[in-house]
């Protein structure tokens, strides 16, 4: 395949399962360095037959000026592990909350009602966010997941598992875990 690569080209890609362009070749490049498209997008031009991985295009040789993603099985899935147990642990927060509530009646006890839901909150972003970032430096494009790694773990688990190709394991552990704890909050 011989593309020639003016920079007066124009080019469309695949993004989020919606056809973007016509776009500049300069502006792809551009898009390939800020990583919010790599080389498995499918992009197309005149003269092209049909779509293709951009890495399979000539343009796609800008890829080789920065290394791939490291595969999806040696990437930390450590703080993921800990997200999809932490509905768990936040158990003993609660019980915590609860026993010095039990000490301190007559108090204004609003603050520690609410640290309840706070703490695992921010517990679930802090480590939505690491592992984000964690990710990042791997090489893997987050997109969307960064608003999900703040508002809900669960779908930011899952949606991290499809990124990475991987079995969404910690998802389900994290669904177990916070059905454990509702369990365990009743009991």
């Amino acid at each position: 395949m011989t593309d020639t690569m003016n920079s007066d080209e124009t080019w469309f890609y695949a993004l989020g399962g919606q056809r973007i362009g016509p776009v500049p070749t300069d502006k792809l490049r551009e898009l390939l360095a800020m990583q919010t498209i790599d080389g498995e997008t499918p992009i197309w031009r005149k003269g092209m037959a049909d779509w293709q991985p951009l890495d399979n295009a000539e343009i796609g040789a800008h890829l080789k000026e920065t290394p791939p993603p490291i595969r999806s099985n040696d990437v930390n899935n450590g703080i993921v592990w800990v997200l999809a147990i932490a509905p768990i642990a936040y158990i003993f927060v609660q019980i915590a909350i609860v026993d010095y509530q039990a000490f301190h009646i007559g108090e204004d006890l609003s603050f520690s009602s609410a640290l309840v839901w706070l703490i695992p909150a921010l517990a679930n972003a802090t480590l939505c966010i690491l592992d984000e970032q964690q990710l990042k430096r791997a090489g893997y494009n987050s997109g969307w997941m960064t608003l999900f790694a703040l508002l809900l773990a669960p779908a930011y688990l899952f949606m991290r598992a499809q990124r990475l190709r991987q079995t969404p394991s910690y998802g389900y552990v994290w669904i177990a875990s916070f059905i454990v704890s509702i369990i365990l909050r009743i009991a």
